[in-house]
């Protein structure tokens, strides 16, 4: 019955905030190219979505790892959609990487649309030139490209295969990289029931200096930001 109630509270305030976007990009749209308004209202909104169930927390490590004005290509790991609202929790500005076919979603796809968030098609040498052009020309703006190296959900309990798109992204664009770790994405839900008590964690990892990744191989810089990010997942999933 409580997750009945709360699917009808969420979609309420998916369409409250989904109908403010739309008037805000249509505002914005012409002089605001960044989406600056439309990525603080997105913040807003899953802080908002969070926060409708009491019980739930998103508790937030290393975010001393962030430094001031600083650029970064984000990897993270995917076990849910809902990972994509709780990265909302990094402090900058940004562009997600996301499937095509996603944008094709009623409401989210659209609003992925106005952010000017980075679409790719699955797989093939058309598709990480795109990744590394458009990610480029943001980077080249100040704005962080977050990516998601696994490319799809991992089906297991750790993580799965990364690719090295987000890495070439990083040393073409001589940019550091950001590892950060989540758990409680994929517990959130028994079937289509909310899980109440769940909790939500994100762990900002160390950066790897841009200085690093331009010195490294992509599969190398690959295999050492897996590592650090399987290791951590580890612990994280220990203490949970």
């Amino acid at each position: 019955m409580f997750s009945v109630l709360y699917y009808i509270l969420l979609l309420s305030v998916t369409l409250v905030f989904f109908l403010v976007m739309c008037v805000a990009w249509f505002l914005t749209v012409l002089f605001d190219r960044d989406r600056v308004v439309l990525h603080w209202l997105s913040r807003m909104w899953t802080a908002v979505y969070f926060g409708m169930v009491p019980s739930w927390r998103r508790h937030v490590t290393g975010m001393d790892n962030v430094g001031k004005n600083e650029t970064y290509v984000v990897v993270v790991n995917h076990k849910s959609m809902l990972d994509i609202p709780l990265m909302y929790v990094l402090p900058f500005n940004f562009k997600w990487v996301s499937k095509r076919e996603v944008y094709k979603w009623p409401l989210f796809g659209w609003v992925l649309w106005m952010h000017g968030d980075i679409a790719i098609e699955r797989g093939g040498v058309k598709s990480l030139r795109k990744l590394v052009d458009d990610g480029k020309r943001y980077l080249a703006r100040g704005i962080s490209v977050v990516i998601f190296p696994e490319g799809t959900r991992s089906k297991t309990d750790g993580l799965g295969r990364f690719h090295e798109g987000a890495f070439m992204l990083a040393k073409q664009a001589g940019v550091a990289v950001l590892p950060c770790v989540t758990v409680g994405t994929g517990t959130a839900f028994n079937g289509w029931r909310f899980n109440f008590q769940n909790k939500f964690r994100v762990h900002i990892l160390p950066p790897v200096s841009a200085e690093r990744v331009l010195a490294s191989d992509a599969k190398e810089l690959m295999a050492v930001v897996r590592e650090m990010m399987d290791a951590e997942y580890e612990k994280m999933k220990a203490i949970s």
